[in-house]
């Protein structure tokens, strides 16, 4: 099982362009947002910045993480 990240979905569809953008929604640093992007390394990643995405990008956890 595997877990996947759908922050480049997400960014497509709310017509965010930039890492920058998604900072400035967020507060996320440009490091986790990059491994977030490029699903790198997804089970590094605490819990509570997931949130701060979603909450940042108004979705749900479902719509930005896929366990598979």
């Amino acid at each position: 099982m595997t877990l996947k990240c759908n922050l480049r979905k997400l960014m497509y569809e709310h017509e965010i362009e930039t890492f920058a953008e998604v900072i400035r929604l967020t507060g996320v640093n440009r490091n986790t947002i990059s491994k977030l992007y490029h699903g790198r390394r997804l089970d590094k990643v605490q819990l509570g910045t997931y949130i701060k995405v979603c909450d940042g990008l108004a979705c749900n956890l479902n719509e930005l993480l896929v366990y598979e």
